[in-house]
């Protein structure tokens, strides 16, 4: 495994005027390695629904590859294997029944759609702790190298305060959001109380966010208008924004269609670029805090190969400012351009690769110029997927262009989610 130290999210940015909006990219900086590689960053509350080609295609069209179900029977787990799909399995039922399908899932030929366990379907955490620590090493042992969560509504919930220091081969928390219109200050409290755990096996823990899938409260009609779509953006970026969030599940969008054509750029994106060097927001966003130089660094190697990379984080790490255009959406009240800078690896003689993930939801167009490594904006060719809202359609306008240009200048309109990919 290769390590990696994490510092600040290294992404500053400074508004100009209204409607410009410069990012500056340090593409040397310490990068957080995000995304792991076994299954996409997001996924569907939701059981699948096996069938043939034609359900396959609904799944893909939804942006559906990864699904949080305790759906798990032969024909589902067939089906997944045939399109490429992945399943994190919610063990629930007593001791005899979660063995029986932790024991059928490790002889079935397609066992390679498991992308996680959870133990237990209940948030609030009331389980037997005694059954859940039995359970967790028995699917340690049938299915290893799968990452196994604890369902968790805060680090206060009984499960987790009652197995205390005993999480042996539980790896993640998995954190019911489904009624929080904003999720990243919830998640960074829970990562900053991880962080500072005196014992490994809590201190070692990551997340999974499980988010809803339209504004709390809205009707079918609110659900089903633009501005929802770029909250629920808003809503998976502030989440993956968080160090220890390794993905996020939501409840089905009443737009899936369009989030679907979201999710495809997003997986695109992301399996291309693994590190995430920025995050912030037009109006939020500040210079980093820089780490002490004599802070220690806390080993997080991970026990066993778990199929992501190992995260070495400072102690010194300090988030940057909480973002605040997802609550605001969802308040009615105007959003702002929320970003994600990710990373590619170096590819030789072909230039660095970065890729711009935003969302705008300020009430006006916005341009977005580049300082890279503080020699100006200039950037090779490379493309952009944009979505933009069409009032007559009622739906998203899809289009993907290449896109080359020196200095770096790119407007983005209201209600967009675009993908800019370029290299330096």
């Amino acid at each position: 495994m290769k390590a990696f130290f994490l510092s600040a999210l290294v992404c500053a940015a400074a508004v100009s005027s209204a409607a410009d909006l410069t990012l500056s990219i340090d593409t040397k900086a310490p990068a957080r390695q995000a995304f792991p590689h076994g299954a996409p960053c997001v996924g569907y509350a939701a059981d699948p629904q096996a069938g043939g080609e034609e359900a396959a295609i609904a799944c893909r069209r939804a942006g559906a590859w990864l699904f949080r179900t305790a759906l798990c029977d032969d024909a589902t787990l067939a089906f997944c294997a045939q399109y490429g799909l992945r399943l994190f399995v919610v063990l629930d039922g007593d001791q005899k029944e979660v063995i029986a399908t932790l024991n059928r899932l490790a002889q079935s030929p397609h066992k390679e759609v498991v992308a996680g366990l959870q133990l237990g379907a209940d948030p609030a955490g009331g389980a037997d702790p005694s059954m859940w620590r039995k359970l967790a090493a028995h699917a340690a042992r049938q299915l290893p190298n799968i990452p196994i969560a604890l369902p968790v509504k805060d680090l206060e919930s009984p499960l987790f305060v009652a197995m205390g220091g005993s999480m042996g081969p539980v790896t993640h928390l998995i954190v019911d959001l489904r009624d929080a219109p904003a999720p990243y200050e919830k998640l960074e409290r829970i990562a900053g109380k991880l962080r500072k755990a005196p014992d490994k096996s809590v201190e070692r823990l990551r997340l999974w966010a499980v988010g809803p899938g339209r504004l709390p409260g809205a009707t079918d009609e609110e659900a089903a208008a633009s501005p929802a779509l770029a909250w629920q953006i808003h809503w998976i970026m502030s989440a993956l924004a968080v160090d220890r969030t390794d993905g996020v599940f939501i409840e089905r969008p009443c737009r899936a269609d369009d989030f679907g054509l979201a999710m495809r750029h997003l997986w695109a994106a992301t399996t291309g670029n693994r590190s995430l060097i920025g995050h912030g927001e037009g109006a939020s966003s500040s210079e980093a805090p820089k780490a002490a130089p004599k802070a220690p660094a806390a080993d997080m190697e991970l026990d066993g190969d778990l199929g992501m990379d190992a995260i070495e984080l400072s102690d010194a790490w300090t988030p940057g400012p909480a973002p605040v255009a997802c609550a605001n959406v969802a308040a009615g009240k105007p959003g702002d351009v929320e970003y994600l800078v990710l990373l590619a690896p170096p590819v030789d003689n072909d230039g660095q690769r970065v890729c711009l993930f935003v969302v705008n939801t300020a009430a006006e167009r916005v341009t977005i110029h580049l300082d890279v490594n503080k020699s100006g904006g200039n950037v090779t060719s490379g493309w952009r997927r944009r979505l933009v809202p069409d009032a007559e359609k009622g739906a998203m306008r899809n289009s993907t262009r290449e896109r080359s240009g020196k200095p770096f200048a790119e407007t983005v309109e209201p209600g967009e989610i675009t993908f800019m990919d370029f290299r330096i």
